[in-house]
């Protein structure tokens, strides 16, 4: 209907505009296929892989002030369990590699490298008890309200076992072990899963994603393909746009966590892969994604930079990095939270008129709509996403009690027609 589609014109624009919110929502969440931010925001990833410390081997190499000069909003960080070199042993330095990057205003993914295009489940279900540590734990509730937990880079095999309906159902048992694990211990932020088939199998994640996410107490998961598809997409664009579509079509929230130039086989760097197409595609269907890697990879042609600094771009990372049509710096929008230091903003106000017509008041359990005016008020409540939610009419002192409990977490924006047009909003619920 027409108007719905005006009154959510305006309810985006608010939504654009920073009108300051009550409370931020205390981790990152999903809705659908959509990440959102603390305060509402919805947030497309775009950044680097970046092991730090030189894989473990250069306790005072951590460059994340130079990732940040690349306009980065998010940094995957791969992590060992294993303790070996020594210094993944110490936490302190995870600690300190996650503060640099939410000090500069972007995401940390902390991911476990130790069962990479591994397929034993038990030990996958082993390795991923390495979060519940109490000194892990401490941390990840420390910086819960801007941090991803990517249980493990690349694990499990589906088609490459020769039984895949088997293998799926293995795939969907193992991720609701630990997801429940994980949840049991006391962790709520998003929990990322890696597609199986050393990441590349983002039909699985398609297939399997509604049930984990349905059984993910928390309801907020994140799946990640990576697009190493020389042979299992053809390196066709078209092989991958129909791939992208189907896994979108399921309606889960889903990035490409690993996103390079060339693909390793018998040899480093043996296959170059079609990269800037679904770069492109991405940039259209507003999904996701993070180069591999910013420095000290295998294959040199696949860094993002020579030297890890930003002076030192790559002809790929000048791609990944400039390009004008989805090139990180130019494309990349920073979470709001962390960009303002929380969720008040000095943005548009609600308008004078709004507060004139209706009154409202927000306690935990409860938001309140009193009416101030001397007509009947009709009032719309639209989710993020432009559902209509509630509609009711609210007569002169007539107070309406919307219980929190009804609504599913997420920012909400009021529209009140008050006889001489619409005024609107937002609210966080």
């Amino acid at each position: 209907m027409k108007t719905n589609r005006i009154y959510f014109f305006f309810a985006f624009f608010l939504l654009m505009t920073g009108i300051s919110l009550a409370q931020p929502n205390a981790t990152i969440t999903v809705n659908g296929r959509y990440i959102i931010g603390n305060c509402g925001d919805t947030l497309v990833f775009k950044g680097v892989n970046y092991a730090p410390y030189n894989w473990g081997y250069s306790s005072n190499q951590l460059r994340i002030d130079q990732i940040a000069q690349s306009g980065s909003n998010v940094v995957r960080l791969p992590w060992y369990a294993s303790g070996n070199p020594v210094l993944y042993a110490d936490y302190v330095k995870l600690d300190s590699a996650i503060s640099k990057c939410i000090q500069y205003d972007m995401i940390p993914v902390i991911e476990l490298h130790d069962q990479t295009c591994q397929n034993t489940p038990g030990n996958l279900i082993e390795l991923a008890n390495f979060y519940t540590q109490p000194a892990i734990l401490a941390m990840i509730q420390k910086y819960k309200h801007s941090l991803i937990v990517n249980v493990a880079n690349e694990a499990l095999y589906v088609n490459w076992t020769g039984n895949a309906a088997q293998a799926t159902q293995d795939y969907l048992n193992v991720y609701n072990t630990i997801v429940g694990n994980l949840r049991n211990a006391g962790i709520d932020v998003p929990i990322m899963i890696d597609g199986p088939d050393c990441g590349t199998n983002l039909d699985v994640l398609a297939s399997t994603g509604p049930s984990l996410m349905a059984n993910d107490p928390m309801h907020n998961l994140i799946f990640s393909a990576h697009t190493y598809w020389y042979a299992f997409a053809n390196n066709d664009s078209a092989t991958s746009l129909a791939k992208i579509n189907n896994a979108m079509n399921a309606g889960i929230p889903f990035i490409f966590g690993e996103i390079a130039n060339l693909q390793d086989d018998a040899t480093l760097c043996q296959y170059t892969l079609n990269y800037k197409p679904i770069l492109s595609i991405c940039e259209t269907k507003k999904i996701g994604w993070i180069a591999w890697s910013w420095d000290n990879d295998g294959c040199a042609q696949r860094q993002v930079t020579t030297a890890g600094n930003f002076n030192s771009l790559t002809p790929y990372g000048n791609v990944v990095v400039n390009n004008p049509v989805y090139g990180i710096k130019n494309t990349a929008r920073k979470s709001r939270f962390l960009t303002n230091n929380g969720c008040a903003t000095t943005g548009v106000q609600p308008p004078a008129v709004f507060q004139e017509k209706i009154r409202v008041s927000e306690s935990r359990d409860d938001v309140r709509l009193l009416s101030l005016a001397e007509e009947p008020l009709f009032f719309q409540i639209y989710s993020i996403m432009g559902q209509d939610e509630k509609r009711h009419t609210l007569n002169p002192g007539q107070e309406l009690t919307l219980s929190r409990a009804d609504f599913t977490p997420g920012v909400y924006i009021i529209c009140v027609n008050t006889g001489k047009g619409s005024v609107f909003r937002k609210i966080l619920i």
